[in-house]
C-alpha cells in the first residue's frame, strides 16, 4: 500500500513538471487523467466492495492421518467487474488442547461465485475451528483500502487413528471375561446367552469356536450369542493434563477412541463416561454404533482439560453398581493401578485400568 502511494506520488510530480515544463495539450491531458484515476478507482471499486463478500465451508469429520484436510474459502462478486484481490485474515484454532495460529489468504475476486480449497493438517486429534477475523480489498490501484469483520467460522473434527495395541488389549481383555463368565455357568441351558450354533467362517474369533461340537461334525462350529456380554461396559476417560506436553492428550484420545471401536467391532454396546469441569457435570453417554460413537468424541472435542482425577473420583460417587465393568483412561501417574487391575499401557504415556 505504501509503495502504490509513493509511485503515484512520483507519476503525479513527473507528469505535473512535464506539463509546466512542455506547456501542451498532452501533457495537460495526461496529468488530468493522472488526478482522476485515483477518484475512478477508488469509486469503482468501492462498488465492487458493496456486492462482495466471503466464506468458509469445511467437512464436519475427517479421519485423521488421510492425508490433508479440505477447507473451502468461497468468495462471491455480484458486480461485473473483477478485482486482483481480496485478503481474508482468519483463524486456525485446536479448542481441544488448546492451540491457534492466525493466518492471512490472499485470493483473486472473480466475478460469481467461485470456491477455493485450502489444504491443512493437523498434528493432533480434535476439533479444529476456523474462525473468520477480517476481510479487506484494496482498490484497482492499490492505493485505498476497504475493511470490514469477518464473522465467517467453519470447524472439522479430527478423529484419532485406530492403534492395534490398544484394540488387542480390549479384545483380549473382555473375551477372557466373556469366556470366563460363560464358563462359569451352563451354558447348554442358558438359552437367553446363546442364540445359536453355526459354522465358522473366515473372520470369526477363535476364542468363539465350540470344540465339542465341532469335533461331532468335523468342521469348526461358532457360538452366537444373544447376548455378548451380560455386563455394563464403560470407558471412563480422564481428560487430565498430565504434564506441560499437549501430546498426552492425543494419545489419551486415540487410545479410548481405539478401544471404542474395537467393541463396536465386536457388537457390545457400551457408555462413555467423562467429567465436564466447565460445569462441573459427570456425563454419562451410552453407545451402540459409530454414529453415536463420533457424537460422543466431538462432545469430548468440546471440554476443557484439568489437573486433578475428577472422572475418577465422580464415578465412585455415582455409585454405578457392582454389575459394571469399566476400563478407566488415565496416566501412569494414577496412585489407584495396581498389576492386578492394570490391562496394559499405550506409549508409556496412557494406561488402561480395570475398574
Amino acid at each position: 500500500m505504501f509503495k502504490n502511494r509513493v509511485e503515484y506520488t512520483l507519476v503525479f510530480i513527473y507528469t505535473l513538471l512535464y506539463f509546466l515544463f512542455f506547456h501542451n495539450f498532452f501533457f495537460f491531458y495526461l496529468f488530468l487523467i493522472v488526478v482522476a484515476l485515483p477518484f475512478i478507482s477508488f469509486f469503482v471499486s468501492r462498488n465492487i466492495w458493496k456486492k462482495s463478500g466471503a466464506g468458509i465451508s469445511a467437512p464436519l469429520t475427517v479421519i485423521y492421518g488421510s492425508g490433508d484436510m479440505g477447507v473451502d474459502f468461497v468468495t462471491e462478486n455480484t458486480s461485473r467487474l473483477p478485482i486482483p484481490g481480496i485478503f481474508l485474515r482468519f483463524i486456525a484454532e485446536n479448542a481441544y488442547y488448546p492451540n491457534e495460529e492466525i493466518q492471512e489468504m490472499k485470493l483473486p475476486l472473480k466475478t460469481g461465485r467461485n470456491s477455493y480449497r485450502w489444504n491443512i493438517q493437523s498434528v493432533y486429534s480434535g476439533r479444529i475451528v476456523i474462525k473468520g477475523i477480517e476481510v479487506s480489498m484494496p482498490d484497482y490501484l492499490g492505493l485505498f483500502v476497504f475493511k470490514k469483520e469477518w464473522p465467517a467460522q467453519a470447524a472439522v473434527s479430527v478423529i484419532p487413528p485406530k492403534d492395534d495395541i490398544v484394540m488387542d488389549i480390549i479384545e483380549n481383555s473382555f473375551i477372557q471375561g466373556e469366556e470366563q463368565e460363560a464358563n462359569s455357568t451352563n451354558s447348554t441351558e442358558d438359552v437367553t446367552r446363546i442364540k445359536q450354533f453355526r459354522e465358522y467362517v473366515p473372520g470369526d474369533r477363535m476364542q468363539r469356536v465350540n470344540w465339542k461340537i465341532s469335533a461331532k461334525h468335523d468342521t469348526l462350529y461358532v457360538k452366537e450369542y444373544e447376548r455378548l456380554f451380560n455386563r455394563t461396559l464403560t470407558l471412563l476417560v480422564e481428560l487430565r493434563r498430565d504434564s506441560d506436553s499437549i501430546g498426552f492428550l492425543d494419545e489419551l484420545i486415540t487410545a479410548f477412541y481405539s478401544a471404542g471401536e474395537k467393541l463396536l467391532e465386536m457388537e457390545m454396546p457400551f457408555r462413555v463416561c467423562w467429567y465436564d469441569c466447565e460445569t462441573n457435570r459427570f456425563i454419562t453417554e451410552n453407545v451402540d454404533d459409530n454414529e453415536s460413537f463420533i457424537e460422543v468424541l466431538e462432545q469430548m472435542y468440546l471440554m476443557q482439560s484439568y489437573t486433578e482425577y475428577y472422572a475418577y473420583e465422580k464415578y465412585n460417587e455415582a455409585g454405578i453398581g457392582v454389575n459394571d465393568r469399566a476400563v478407566y483412561f488415565t496416566s501412569p501417574s494414577f496412585e489407584g493401578a495396581d498389576k492386578h487391575t492394570l490391562l496394559g499401557a499405550y506409549k508409556e504415556s496412557v494406561v488402561l485400568i480395570c475398574l
